[in-house]
Order: structure tokens, then sequence, then C-alpha cells
């Protein structure tokens, strides 16, 4: 099936394409919409396309203005820990299936929350969608994956503007403030987490791609995964200037 992204369908819903892995990712929301989270509540499912709701609020290209104060990342950081949480004790389908090869872990990690996959209203994080890489892993996974992008680790000027940054970004507090609002505890290399992860990530892409699905099969076309290893050099070049 040819990749189309999320439609909207009315003010509530947006459909999207089927996946391998849909019905479990429908059981997970389920379950987290149940216990109060602000996640997609799934609405049915077919042969080609699924219908979840819609979690009020800015995303996508919208969500960057408002993730730039400290207290927006320590939003981001609290939310993620409340997803986390919902999920020890779930337990999923017996035919469970995950978009990606994964390690059991202590919690069911959304797999890809960066700034644009949160709901924001007013500079605070409300919600969470696009759980199609959700998969069993540490709760490491998400937290590196997500400091990536709230610290952010980049340092190339036209994309930190694009991201409505400036030349003043204090990365440090920033890094800080997503782990206070987690509750993160103990010890964390930081730097070595996130390149761990960012690594993961692309290993992922390559491995979707291979089987034919889209986006990624594209983005592999286009050799994407050889540009992106180039993240993992950036990540440790800002975090010897952070000391982190």
């Amino acid at each position: 099936m040819g990749y189309k992204r999320a439609i909207r369908v009315n003010e509530n819903a947006v459909e999207r394409p089927v996946k391998p892995w849909t019905p479990t990712v429908h059981a997970l929301l389920t379950h987290l919409h149940d216990s109060g989270l602000p996640v997609p509540r799934p609405l049915d499912f077919g042969d080609a396309v699924e219908h979840v709701t819609l979690v009020p609020g800015e995303a996508g290209a919208d969500a960057w203005a408002h993730q730039l104060s400290v207290e927006s990342v320590r939003s981001a950081g609290r939310l993620l820990r409340r997803v986390h949480d919902a999920t020890v004790g779930w337990v999923p389908p017996t035919d469970a299936t995950w978009a990606v090869p994964f390690s059991p872990g202590e919690v069911i990690c959304h797999g890809d929350p960066q700034p644009a996959n949160f709901t924001w209203r007013n500079g605070v994080a409300v919600g969470l969608f696009d759980w199609d890489m959700a998969r069993p892993a540490s709760r490491l996974s998400d937290v590196a994956y997500a400091l990536e992008w709230f610290a952010p680790f980049e340092d190339d000027p036209a994309e930190l503007r694009s991201r409505g940054f400036d030349k003043t970004v204090n990365r440090r507090t920033r890094t800080a403030a997503f782990l206070d609002g987690y509750g993160w505890e103990g010890p964390l290399d930081v730097v070595a987490a996130v390149t761990a992860r960012q690594q993961i990530a692309i290993d992922e892409v390559v491995y979707l791609g291979g089987l034919g699905h889209h986006p990624q099969a594209e983005w592999v076309a286009a050799g994407w995964p050889a540009r992106w290893s180039s993240k993992l050099t950036t990540t440790r070049r800002v975090g010897e200037k952070l000391w982190l």
C-alpha cells in the first residue's frame, strides 16, 4: 500500500493507513485513553485505513513555537512520565505485533516523542499522538529520544531557526528541565544515551524500509540513513560543549 499521511476527516478524527501493528497499537491506545491519558482514542480500522480521535491543541509544524520555554520542556517530560507509568502492568494482546524489533522493558514506549508529536496548548504539552513506533522498551529509550529534540542536540543555525530558536538556546537547562519534569532519578550519561538511541532510530528506518514500509522505504532509497549518521557526531560535539 502506498504511503499517505494522516488525513483529517472531521474536526474530531483523522484517517491513517493500516499497518500490521495497528491492532496492537489500538489496544494500547484504548488502555491509555481509558486510564485518562490524553492520547488518540481508536474508533475503527478495516483493511486499508484506521480512524482515531484528535487530541485538541496544536501539533506538527505548529508545535515548535510552544516548546521554546523551559517550562514547556518540563511539561513534556511530565506528560511522558504519566504515559509510561500508565503502561506498567499492561498486558499486550497475545498476538501483539510491534513495528520494530524490541527488547522487553519495564514500559511501553511511544518510540517517537519529539515536539511535533506532542499536542500543545499555550506552551504546555497536553497530548501525545502518532503511536506507530510504539514498542516495549526501557524508559530511557523514550527519554533519550526526546532529549535529542528538546535539548536540542543540534547546532546548525538554519535548523535551529526553523525550530524557533536563536543563539541563546540554553541546552543544559532544557535537558535538566525535561529530566526534572519526567522525575528521572539517578545518574545519566546523556550524550551516550542520546547517540545510542539515534543509532537505533536509524537502524529501525533501514529495517522498516527493507520490508517495504512507507515512508521508510522512500527514506532509504533517498540515502537518508547515511546522512542521519552525522547526527551522532553533532550530538557528541554539542555534548562536549555542554559538559554533559
